[in-house]
């Protein structure tokens, strides 16, 4: 078996430019303590709000307990894949995932946000995702609204050359993307303090003081801060009753920098994509429990399947691992509401496997909801009430 290093720290970190790396670990303080709205959790989440907030014109502040990005964000394997997962997602999940690729896809546009984007697409040859029946699955997503496509044996080796012959069938959604997930962290802090919003990084939520039903004065670990509304959005670790959400541990590897082997996301026993930057990762394992740790078992299965997958990694050691805890409901959907008895504090939480993908349509639509006084349709079938 080789030997991984049982290291938490991902791929991502050494993609980032000093000046990405600046804006994940840049602290402005609680100097503004004082603001319309205090942001809870620094993480892709928090940092999509917290934009989408100051695109309102609110004064913004968000406290982060470790650098900006640390925690899921970190660990993400990058992917907005709303075709390939929707179809196993409650019908709520559509208008919402669709909505925040579109976002995803807008931002890469803006001058800040240099966030790797790539519309490369999703290719999942494992029968299991579609129940053997390609054609049949594909004519339901599409139906649901997915950009979706059975692909037969040549299709699957024209759209994956390297992938190992004998693939019979497939589900091709070409309108999947990757991004760098620590580069959209980074992207989102630098484009928000633009519009004036604070981060105070390694400063932690230790608890608030409420006046009837209004939240009057968060307690942090570096002082109070007497906001006019507040937003929890630390995932895994939020101050929220227990049967919310509970913690979902997810794995990965990567392996140095190679040629050129795969074009886009490849679902097999376990997804497969290769970074901008070379590097192969493969993974996306789901696990009840918080575990932060690689389990070097798990590393050494993950690997034999990317090399049984892509023959050309035959003899390509697998040289990083890392986990990442994700925070999941019942259902697979967020939380996204205001909390109960409570007018001026709201959670953003539990997106699970698709933080990354829904940051953008969740942070937009909870600031208009702040701003306006209005609850979106797309929001509603969000609420605390359904997990309660």
């Amino acid at each position: 078996m080789e030997s991984l290093p049982l290291t938490n720290a991902s791929i991502w970190r050494h993609t980032l430019s000093p000046a990405d790396q600046s804006e994940l670990e840049r602290d402005d303080g609680l100097a503004h303590a004082r603001p319309d709205v205090l942001v809870v959790g620094g993480g892709i989440v928090g940092l999509a709000t917290a934009y989408f907030l100051a695109t309102q014109k609110k004064s913004v502040l968000l406290i982060e307990a470790n650098t900006l990005g640390a925690g899921a964000t970190a660990a993400a394997a990058g992917g907005i894949w709303p075709s390939d997962q929707g179809p196993h997602h409650p019908p709520a999940f559509q208008p919402l995932a669709l909505r925040s690729r579109d976002l995803w896809g807008r931002l890469s546009l803006k001058p800040d946000f240099d966030i790797d984007w790539r519309v490369n697409g999703f290719l999942t040859v494992n029968p299991n995702r579609f129940r053997n029946d390609a054609v049949a699955f594909a004519h339901e997503a599409q139906e649901a609204g997915y950009t979706v496509h059975a692909v037969d044996a040549e299709q699957i080796t024209h759209l994956e050359p390297q992938l190992r012959p004998g693939l019979s069938a497939g589900i091709h959604c070409a309108s999947d993307a990757h991004l760098n997930p620590l580069k959209a962290a980074a992207s989102f802090a630098r484009a928000s303090r633009r519009l004036g919003a604070r981060f105070a990084v390694r400063t932690e939520f230790v608890s608030s003081k409420r006046v009837g039903a209004h939240v009057v004065e968060v307690q942090t670990s570096r002082g109070p801060c007497s906001p006019g509304q507040v937003v929890i959005c630390s995932g895994a670790l939020a101050p929220v009753p227990a049967h919310f959400v509970r913690p979902v541990s997810g794995q990965m590897i990567a392996t140095g920098p190679l040629p050129p082997l795969l074009r886009g996301t490849v679902g097999g026993q376990f997804l497969t994509l290769q970074l901008k930057t070379g590097e192969m990762i493969t993974g996306g394992t789901v696990a009840e429990n918080d575990h932060q740790e690689p389990d070097a078992t798990l590393s050494f299965q993950m690997a034999q399947a990317a090399r049984e997958l892509i023959p050309a990694l035959a003899n390509v050691p697998f040289t990083q691992a890392w986990c990442g805890i994700r925070s999941a409901t019942r259902d697979g959907l967020p939380i996204v509401d205001r909390v109960p008895d409570c007018d001026n504090l709201w959670i953003s939480t539990g997106h699970f496997r698709n933080g990354l993908l829904l940051a953008p349509a969740t942070g937009q639509l909870l600031a208009d909801w702040i701003t306006t006084g209005v609850c979106s349709e797309e929001l509603e079938p969000l609420n605390a009430a359904r997990v309660s």
